[in-house]
């Protein structure tokens, strides 16, 4: 049997009538759940909040002072009584994190919510994107995610960097010859620790090192080198040994690089073994 024209024609307008009713929820119909495009709640958190959990009787983490901190983060989920959510990072059994309060080492709200904590302390932060990782999002963050963090403060400065405030030199072989002035090529083999007040000898976690390797040479006022390094090795001579401890100021400042941290203090044995 087949469909006339205007059989068709009759079909069709049924059904498209059916569907405009369906879309517009007419008929009685169920229109569907309105979809919740906020369902963590991070919208709602819009300034930081810190809560004590411990109060500490330390130091007190002010602008400016290398601190060792523990930490866990998670997603802000207002679902979860605690408001915790999925876990993102955590260090708690391994290395204490170090930063500078007032660096861009971290996130704004970590920064700003460390601030104020005592050694020993604990304390809860919760952090607004635009104080996280905002519109962007990082790794398992998503975009526009409010952050909550438990923080431990483990010790504010503790390996004394605050207290190598001018570079100290110490001399433990005389070497003879041409001096390293400005305009001169050194060449040296060097071992750099950080500096460690706790430790003999102040040299605490070596860093680098290019002993048994090939030797650095740098032309002293060029800036190849770290200021701290290049002022230190200033005046020498060739065979001459000398010890340097650098303040972070003439090292790597309050950010670091790499495995040094921001804030630290520096302690470098040189040897010189040419001079041009």
């Amino acid at each position: 049997m087949s469909l006339t024209a205007s059989r068709r024609s009759t079909l069709l307008l049924a059904l498209s009538a059916s569907l405009g009713l369906a879309a517009c929820g007419g008929g009685g119909g169920d229109a569907g759940t309105p979809i919740n495009s906020d369902p963590n709640g991070w919208n709602a958190v819009t300034a930081l909040k810190t809560v004590d959990t411990v109060a500490g009787t330390g130091a007190t983490a002010d602008a400016g002072k290398p601190v060792t901190v523990t930490y866990t983060g998670w997603v802000y989920d207002v679902r979860n009584a605690d408001t915790k959510g999925t876990k993102i990072d955590s260090n708690v059994g391994g290395t204490p994190y170090r930063f500078v309060i007032g660096s861009t080492a971290v996130i704004k709200g970590f920064d700003q919510g460390t601030q104020g904590m005592k050694a020993g302390g604990k304390r809860t932060v919760t952090m607004p994107a635009s104080l996280a990782y905002g519109s962007a999002g990082s790794g398992a963050v998503p975009a526009n995610a409010a952050l909550v963090f438990d923080i431990e403060l483990v010790a504010v400065d503790p390996n004394g960097w605050l207290g190598v405030t001018a570079l100290k030199t110490e001399d433990i072989v005389v070497g003879s010859g041409t001096t390293a002035d400005t305009g001169r090529t050194v060449t040296v083999t060097y071992t750099g620790w950080l500096y460690d007040a706790r430790v003999a000898g102040t040299k605490g976690t070596q860093f680098d090192s290019n002993v048994g390797g090939a030797a650095l040479s740098f032309k002293i006022g060029s800036g190849q080198v770290i200021p701290g390094f290049e002022q230190g090795v200033q005046g020498m001579r060739p065979g001459g040994k000398r010890t340097i401890t650098i303040p972070a100021a003439l090292a790597y400042g309050t950010n670091g690089q790499n495995s040094i941290p921001g804030g630290a203090a520096l302690v470098f044995d040189v040897t010189v073994s040419s001079i041009n």
